[in-house]
């Protein structure tokens, strides 16, 4: 069994999966590596995604033209997120994916923020973001430039539609010539060790390969025959286990922003492509049935139609390779979309299987250290949707209650009592979100902390407002120079609702 890896074969429905495939495809086209991706159909699908930049890299890595991406699946681009009512009726804050301001005398421009908040005189963060400024204003450029110019001190993610996507990535895969068998596994043969020795499909065919790589999401087709109870679960912390979903007509002047409403269940989120406008609400069973979901997105969505119900668990699993199979985005963690970090959370797994891809099929230190690396990502993925819940004012309810109940993980509550007392962000190795955005979080949620650390507090002490008024007009001006988003989109080629 353990003999030299030639064949790997890809099991899933979803974007996740043919990404995976066309990845391994790629990174190992010098030894001819043959990639065969079941295509199991029928699993549930996400309608749309919203990403993180890192979609962008992943394209690179897979030769992936952004012009021919966005006209051929109708994707929008995302400069931020924004949440509104996350710390009471009336609250909202902006998540951008950019920096917030430009260093001041080598320290970090939200310390500057910061200092201010303690001092009594707060400042708005947002109109020194150049991601932010456009997304509110529903206008999009490129980054462009290098190093610590304002052009190049933000960057972008995409809104897509699932089946269009997915369906890009079938004819690139096509091209990179993997292979595609079709229907739904029906059993997984294993062998004496415990190890997968082939894949029976419904059509009858029994398919080998000397890895098995599991992007079946939350069903875990494969993994789930060598380790069925091997999972984290997370719901004590993060309860909403379903999403309603609907479309409704596209909008001619969508920003290039994500953005959901908490509510007393849950929240509501809206996202825009070119086709459509995609809308939906992640709430708790155990606050709201389903029928007073569709009641409640129906208000707060007019007009939103084409309904349907996901099931969520959040979790992940502990060890997501075992043996000589690897479980990937869903089929290793489950998290509710509000981060926008599902095909994130592939990547990170795809990433690590490329470096740690091992000589012989059956690897137990590779597969180790690959559980090892997978598991603080996860973690810290987990970390940063549930502080969406847990900073800043709480919102009154049994639902914000029950999510409070329980204590944070341990290294979310040392992340958010370091910052209460002296502003520092600790950042945990195989972190995906990085400080800037933790400090998007900590001022969006209005958290001021006792003090600064005293270097910095030293040197922000200096700094006075007209210092820094000419980086905000510098902001303004350039947002001003950006098209319309929507305007943007039409350029790339993007096809929309009358195409």
């Amino acid at each position: 069994m353990n003999k030299p890896v030639s064949h790997v074969a890809v099991v899933g429905a979803d974007s996740a999966a043919w990404i995976a495939a066309c990845a391994l495809r790629r990174a190992f086209r010098h030894r001819e590596l043959a990639v065969t991706v079941v295509d199991v159909a029928e699993a549930s699908k996400p309608r749309v995604r919203w990403t993180l930049p890192s979609q962008r890299g992943m394209h690179a890595m897979l030769g992936i033209n952004e012009s021919e991406f966005m006209a051929a699946t109708g994707a929008t681009y995302r400069l931020a997120s924004e949440h509104r009512g996350w710390q009471g009726e009336g609250s909202r804050f902006m998540h951008a994916h950019g920096e917030l301001g430009s260093e001041l005398s080598g320290t970090p421009f939200y310390k500057y923020l910061l200092n201010e908040a303690i001092e009594g005189r707060a400042v708005n963060g947002d109109d020194f973001s150049v991601a932010t400024l456009a997304a509110r204003q529903g206008r999009f450029a490129r980054p462009m430039g290098e190093g610590d110019a304002l052009t190049a001190s933000f960057t972008y993610g995409f809104h897509l539609e699932e089946a269009a996507y997915g369906e890009f990535l079938r004819q690139h895969a096509a091209k990179l010539g993997i292979k595609r068998a079709g229907g739904t596994v029906v059993d997984v043969e294993l062998d004496g060790s415990g190890a997968v020795a082939a894949l029976r499909l419904a059509n009858g065919e029994r398919l080998t390969a000397d890895l098995y790589v599991d992007c079946s999401g939350p069903q875990a087709a494969v993994i789930g025959r060598l380790a069925a109870n091997d999972r984290d679960d997370w719901t004590q912390w993060l309860p909403c286990d379903r999403m309603l979903s609907g479309v409704m007509p596209a909008h001619s002047s969508a920003p290039a922003l994500t953005q959901t409403t908490a509510t007393a269940s849950g929240w509501l989120w809206r996202a825009p492509t070119a086709a459509h406008t995609h809308g939906g609400y992640v709430y708790c069973s155990r606050f709201l049935d389903d029928d007073g979901a569709r009641r409640a997105l129906s208000t707060a969505l007019s007009g939103i139609a084409d309904l349907r119900v996901d099931s969520l668990r959040a979790g992940r699993r502990r060890n997501p390779w075992v043996r000589n199979c690897i479980a990937i985005g869903g089929a290793a963690i489950e998290l509710e979309p509000l981060v926008g970090a599902e095909l994130h959370a592939a990547q990170l797994g795809i990433s690590a299987l490329i470096e740690l891809f091992p000589a012989a099929a059956v690897s137990a230190v590779e597969a180790a250290e690959y559980n090892r690396i997978t598991a603080e990502y996860g973690d810290g993925l987990r970390d940063f949707t549930l502080a969406h819940y847990r900073l800043g004012a709480a919102r009154a309810g049994a639902f914000w209650d029950a999510v409070r109940a329980a204590p944070p993980p341990p290294r979310l509550a040392h992340k958010i009592d370091l910052f209460s007392a002296n502003g520092r962000i600790h950042m945990y190795d195989f972190e995906s979100f990085e400080e800037t955005d933790w400090a998007w979080l900590f001022l969006g949620a209005r958290l001021v902390p006792s003090a600064l650390e005293l270097q910095i507090r030293a040197r922000v002490a200096q700094i006075r407002p007209e210092q820094v008024a000419p980086l905000r007009e510098y902001v303004q001006r350039l947002v001003l120079s950006m098209p319309p988003h929507m305007e943007f989109v039409r350029r790339s080629g993007a096809r929309s609702a009358q195409t």
